[in-house]
């Protein structure tokens, strides 16, 4: 089954698998609605609020990017972002100026060397890992930002992850956020073992503070 959760001009479309008699995942799940609700309604409301005309990218990116934790009240202990293009970018550069996410507690892996390069010259204190494994670690929101065709090699890593290393690869808690177009939910469940999914789709004004996530 799949629900349409609508806030304001926001819509996440999500699913989670529950197994027989547990009542506390679906309590639980729509905590993850919620949170990961908030997350995008605080980027747009705080964007809003603080100017009626778009800024610059190169303005918004230097305007509150800060090392340190302090001031950020993270929503997620780890991001993991797995590919680290225009709509990974969309999302990380509101959750650190609008100090919704520490840039510690946010990592990034590509499979270009360049592009990691860039993510840590534009977001200083994001790290970077070499490999999707050491990325996903420890991470309780996992960020597919790749292309379609790419999904499949990240669900397979994440699922070595997991029956391999278990929480240790893996954590229990750990939602998949999809931004990759055209891929069934039910695709991610099956693929990555990973039974918390909700699939979004900002667009890339968001990297300037004028977009708007569905």
């Amino acid at each position: 089954p799949q629900k349409d959760t609508h806030h304001g001009a926001f819509c996440l479309r999500s699913h989670h698998i529950t197994q027989p008699h547990h009542k506390s995942n679906i309590k639980s799940f729509s905590l993850i609605q919620l949170r990961l609700r908030f997350i995008f309604t605080m980027i747009a409301h705080r964007f809003l609020s603080a100017t009626t005309r778009p800024l610059s990218r190169r303005a918004l990116l230097s305007a509150s990017f800060s090392t340190t934790t302090s001031n950020h009240h993270n929503v997620f202990s780890k991001i993991s972002f797995i590919g680290t293009g225009k709509m990974a970018q969309a999302l990380i550069a509101p959750l650190i100026t609008q100090k919704l996410q520490a840039p510690s507690s946010i990592n990034a892996f590509d499979v270009s060397d360049e592009a990691l390069k860039q993510v840590e010259e534009l977001y200083p204190g994001v790290q970077v890992s070499n490999s999707i494994q050491d990325s996903v670690q420890d991470a309780n929101l996992i960020v597919y930002a790749v292309k379609p065709q790419n999904v499949g090699k990240v669900h397979a890593e994440i699922r070595r992850a997991k029956e391999e290393r278990g929480t240790d690869g893996v954590r229990d808690d750990a939602i998949i956020l999809s931004v990759a177009a055209g891929t069934p939910i039910a695709n991610f469940v099956e693929g990555s073992l990973v039974e918390k999914v909700a699939r979004s789709m900002p667009n890339t004004p968001a990297q300037i503070g004028a977009g708007v996530t569905v």
